[in-house]
């Protein structure tokens, strides 16, 4: 496998099926080029355990079952793409329970979690129902995430949408994920990942 491949994984964590929010990432994921590797995993199949803050109580220990899975699947991937409804300007309880584990993979011994995801591209794709600056503290929040771990940040792809398939109604998103993985391509994306 080249260095140079890009291996894409696809986190969906809204609690619909097909909601807005995953159309809107196939539509993104559409125009990649032939042969780039994807996989999708829908959070509620791979459910984890509450996060339990041990960094004052001894070892976290290597983790198992979905965890394990998750962990495995995040470290194979160059790019990791968020799919997600908006919650409360923030992300839906499965993502935000993800990323509690990175607390736990980054202090377990042995794992390396930190060097291994320094230069892996971190992607938000998010459909709500309101205007695009209410998605900024979830922007924010995962810029940081990115830059904690020396990741790239490669931005958020917002639509509009509430009711089931709402997105397919909002030609102005449909349009920016054609071109979203590909910024050399995409001034209005660049434009919108900027503010």
């Amino acid at each position: 496998m080249s260095p140079f491949e890009r291996r894409f994984l696809f986190l969906l964590s809204s609690p619909r099926r097909l909601g807005n929010s995953e159309q809107l990432a196939y539509c993104a994921a559409h125009p990649l080029p032939p042969g780039t590797a994807q996989k999708w995993m829908h959070l509620l199949d791979f459910p984890l355990p509450d996060f339990a803050d041990l960094r004052h109580n001894g070892p976290y220990h290597a983790p198992i079952g979905n965890a394990q899975l998750l962990l495995e699947a995040t470290l194979q991937a160059t790019d990791l793409v968020l799919v997600a409804p908006l919650y409360w300007y923030s992300l839906p309880a499965p993502a935000k329970l993800y990323l509690d584990h990175w607390s736990a993979w980054l202090r377990t011994p042995d794992l390396n979690f930190r060097p291994r995801m320094q230069g892996k591209t971190l992607w938000s794709i998010t459909v709500s129902s309101g205007a695009r600056p209410e998605a900024q503290p979830l922007e924010d929040m995962l810029k940081l995430t990115a830059q904690h771990l020396q990741m790239h940040w490669g931005g958020l792809l917002y639509g509009t949408g509430s009711r089931p398939n709402d997105i397919q109604g909002d030609a102005q998103a449909l349009n920016r994920a054609k071109y979203f993985f590909s910024a050399a391509e995409a001034p209005l994306v660049a434009a919108e990942t900027s503010a």
